[in-house]
């Protein structure tokens, strides 16, 4: 007799039909950490289960479906020894897997994770305080200074200011800068226009490197392509396509820096890190990110939070440092000699204001050479309306520059 006419007489010794377990059904190839702890739940009426799991970064929750007693199973445990089995009935508990960051809260509307020990206890009081303690938290939130609304007050009082300094001469906006430079580390001396300002001074290498352009070049669409930028501009859009079929991923990963430098002035009023990731679409690593808001902003004065999440503002030095750090890189870009009119659409810009950061870098202002119009695309009869910024050797200091080496 061959192994399949083996059978096996099995005495069914119990049947347990009030469940005291659950069978939960997860997606296929699912592998649960080891430190991830389960809670079983039953509704103290219906025969209704809830099944909650949770390690460090997942969580795990599933319940009962209503109307399913076609869809539930049953657990045999089995005594080889003595051939007996003992049966229980084990609803079916269809259960999802959530990022602890993502998951939804249908409670009270408390808001703890990453908040400052405070506002946790204001919040508690007002969910769950007596009368007593509810009238004075109102009384505090009355006389409370409303942070959110002085951000949008404060940015005008900056915005004003700077408006009325925009026509200042060269020499009054630089006896008014502070100490340090509004433009890139330069080499006066140089005897190559890439060396007058040195891409490595423009953008740190580590971070250069850390933009990857692998995705620009594999898609096809022209439109899908400029959505993987963090932010989208004329200068960026003209630019992409060229480079992206000259397989020049040096410059590409100089002009997804430019996009980042526009997108985070264009959200200059962003409170924070994680509200300016967001606006941005979260497509730039948080090392880019960081590395701008510590060199081209300043922290808010009274900011208790941690260092990497502290709320940033925008003065009016910062604001030129960033203008004429992106300035310079876009000269590397376009072959060092950029169009004003445009440029200064472009970034919202004045051109009197253009005009004086392109003389802070030490750039010449010179009507378009016929050459200078064919490479953008200007007509020859039209060339000396447009004014052009160039870089070229020998470099001629700005008067900021000229001043401090005497």
């Amino acid at each position: 007799m061959g192994k399949s006419d083996k059978s096996t007489d099995l005495k069914v010794t119990s049947v347990a039909t009030d469940p005291s377990l659950v069978v939960g059904a997860f997606f296929n190839g699912l592998e649960i950490p080891t430190d991830t702890s389960f809670d079983l739940y039953k509704h103290p009426v219906e025969d209704n289960y809830l099944l909650h799991g949770e390690n460090s970064t997942l969580e795990y929750n599933g319940l009962t479906l209503d109307n399913q007693d076609n869809n539930d199973y049953v657990v045999a445990l089995y005594d080889a020894k003595l051939k007996l089995v003992e049966l229980y009935k084990a609803p079916l508990v269809q259960t999802r897997v959530t990022s602890l960051d993502s998951r939804v809260h249908k409670g009270p509307k408390i808001k703890s994770r990453g908040s400052k020990y405070v506002d946790q206890r204001l919040a508690l009081g007002q969910e769950f305080g007596t009368k007593k303690a509810k009238a004075a938290i109102a009384s505090l939130a009355r006389n409370r200074i409303d942070l959110e609304k002085l951000q949008d007050l404060e940015m005008d009082i900056v915005d004003t200011v700077r408006e009325l300094t925009a026509d200042l001469p060269l020499v009054q906006l630089i006896q008014a800068a502070p100490e340090s430079s509004v433009v890139p580390p330069v080499n006066a001396d140089a005897t190559n226009v890439e060396d007058i300002y040195a891409l490595d001074g423009i953008v740190p290498p580590l971070e250069l490197s850390s933009i990857r352009v692998s995705a620009f070049l594999e898609e096809s669409d022209p439109a899908a392509r400029l959505e993987l930028m963090p932010y989208k501009s004329a200068f960026v859009s003209r630019h992409l396509d060229k480079l992206v079929l000259s397989l020049n991923e040096r410059k590409l990963q100089m002009l997804y820096y430019v996009s980042l430098l526009m997108g985070v002035y264009q959200n200059r009023r962003k409170r924070d890190k994680a509200s300016l990731m967001e606006a941005l679409g979260n497509k730039p690593l948080e090392l880019l990110v960081d590395g701008v808001l510590k060199r081209f902003t300043a922290h808010r004065r009274g900011d208790l939070g941690k260092a990497k999440d502290r709320s940033f503002i925008f003065d009016t030095h910062n604001e030129d440092k960033l203008f004429c750090y992106m300035l310079a890189l876009m000269f590397h870009i376009e072959g060092f000699f950029l169009e004003l009119t445009p440029l200064s659409k472009d970034l919202n810009l004045k051109p009197s204001k253009l005009a004086i950061l392109f003389k802070a870098l030490g750039a010449r202002i010179r009507p378009a050479t016929v050459g200078m119009a064919e490479a953008l695309g200007i007509p020859k009869k039209e060339a000396s309306t447009y004014k052009i910024a160039e870089l070229k050797v020998p470099f001629t200091p700005p008067e900021m520059v000229s001043h401090r080496r005497r």
